[in-house]
């Protein structure tokens, strides 16, 4: 209760901070005068939803006839129609948003404690609770807080481990549903699922006895993820002839990723690249991001990988770094414009697959206050990553009692990044944030246990 009290509290005082820069004293009109939506994702969520309660079709466009959305899923958007439904006013909506991220601490912290221990747990929430990015985002219109906590409850309740078999099995349904939501908030988790059984067997390989128990646990965490998805999925069935639940992994992949990819092994400008693989899709009656030009996008990636998968895997490696180390300081200025945008926004990992190692250390070497923001956002997300990586290397080395929690967690961290790929940013890494926290504490813990250690041994009196 004290640290969802704390991290309540800690959202409700950014909240209001944005409120009085945006709302009162007027700063962004351009891009945040409706705050707490802003332009871009947040805009089009709140579109969905309106259309929702006014016109009850899921649908971006401003009038009929309207035009059926694949590219955004329904979850966020059932969100606020939910609560929109009841009367709740945006405002409203988004102080229960921001207790659903004060759920998300309270969830890490239980993970935590269940899987590590109390200390690693405790200290790792109270991080979470001022971590800049789900701080900050949990304030606007916007699915990642609503994702990320149903995720954290979904796997929590699906992993519990319960004496009584009814109660495991109803926790473990209640964890599909959830799963099951979040799947339908961001897409990027309808992956996890089979992980997330195999999670089960590893951490309870030797309590799986009596075997149909184990089963019925793991079948009914799948039944609740069917329940929520199989409708949307048959939706889209009938609307575009495929069982695929968003157009957002084609679109993402055949419309961002591939022209980066292009631009970097063809030595070509981006904005040639970006017009190759837009032109198919001109033609096209619908919307560019809906499922009906999936075999558009399939094609695509078919003809550009076709030859080139190795050379990807290097591209899509390198532009995967950011997603550890990244900061989110000047993606935030951005949004609240205190301190005026520079007109360089470098990109390290464009520098690094090209060999641009002296544009790099150039960079460091002209402080600007990009370059201040980019260091007070990202040192922190370096340190957290190596000690991260030191518990892993540690954990495989002595085999404690947390190693698979530990490869568990590593693996989900490791998911994220690889399906953001070249696309990551700051938001995107909101989901492993916790796992990336908790193991980072764990490591930092792990680390001054063997420093003792060895002062100990060293110690004079000691070897008397």
């Amino acid at each position: 209760m004290l640290l969802f009290a704390v991290a309540f509290v800690v959202r409700v005082a950014m909240f209001l901070v944005l409120w009085q820069w945006f709302i009162v004293l007027g700063h962004m009109p351009g891009s945040a005068s409706h705050y707490p939506i802003v332009e871009g994702d947040s805009s089009s969520y709140f579109i969905l939803s309106q259309n929702l309660l006014q016109h009850h079709e899921y649908s971006l466009s401003a009038s009929p006839p309207f035009v059926p959305e694949s590219f955004r899923l329904p979850g966020y958007p059932f969100f606020l129609y939910v609560f929109g439904l009841l009367g709740f006013p945006l405002v409203l909506i988004i102080f229960i948003q921001m207790m659903l991220g004060s759920g998300s601490v309270v969830l890490t912290y239980l993970l935590g404690k269940k899987f590590l221990s109390e200390k690693p747990a405790f200290i790792a929430a109270l991080l979470l609770v001022v971590e800049p990015t789900t701080l900050f985002f949990s304030t606007f219109v916007g699915s990642e807080t609503v994702f990320v906590f149903a995720l954290l409850l979904g796997i929590y309740l699906f992993l519990r481990k319960e004496k009584s078999f009814v109660r495991g099995l109803l926790l473990s349904f209640a964890g599909g549903l959830l799963f099951g939501f979040a799947i339908l908030t961001r897409v990027i988790a309808q992956f996890l699922p089979p992980f997330m059984l195999i999670a089960y067997l590893a951490l309870y390989r030797k309590e799986l006895r009596p075997y149909t128990r184990s089963i019925a646990h793991l079948a009914a965490f799948c039944v609740g993820i069917i329940v929520i998805i199989a409708p949307w999925s048959l939706r889209n069935h009938a609307l575009y002839g495929v069982f695929d639940i968003s157009a957002t992994p084609y679109v993402n992949f055949a419309q961002y990723n591939l022209p980066l990819f292009y631009s970097y092994s063809h030595r070509v400008p981006l904005g040639e690249a970006f017009a190759r693989y837009q032109a198919p899709l001109l033609s096209s009656t619908t919307p560019a991001a809906s499922l009906t030009n999936k075999p558009i996008f399939q094609e695509q990636i078919r003809e550009t990988l076709q030859g080139n998968f190795f050379e990807y895997l290097y591209f899509h490696f390198i532009k995967t770094l950011p997603f550890f180390v990244t900061d989110g300081v000047r993606d935030m200025n951005r949004y609240v414009g205190l301190i005026p945008i520079p007109p360089d926004q470098t990109n390290f990992s464009d520098m690094l697959i090209h060999g641009n190692i002296a544009g790099i250390v150039g960079y460091f070497l002209s402080p600007n206050p990009n370059l201040w923001m980019l260091l007070a956002g990202s040192i922190p997300w370096i340190l957290i990553t190596a000690l991260w990586l030191f518990e892993v290397a540690y954990v495989f080395i002595k085999r404690p009692d947390t190693f698979w929690f530990v490869c568990i967690a590593s693996c989900i961290i490791l998911y994220f990044a690889f399906l953001t790929g070249p696309v990551t940013e700051h938001r995107y890494r909101m989901p492993a944030a916790p796992f990336m926290l908790l193991l980072a504490v764990q490591g930092a813990l792990t680390l001054r246990h063997l420093f003792k250690a060895r002062g100990a041994a060293a110690s004079p009196i000691r070897s008397l």
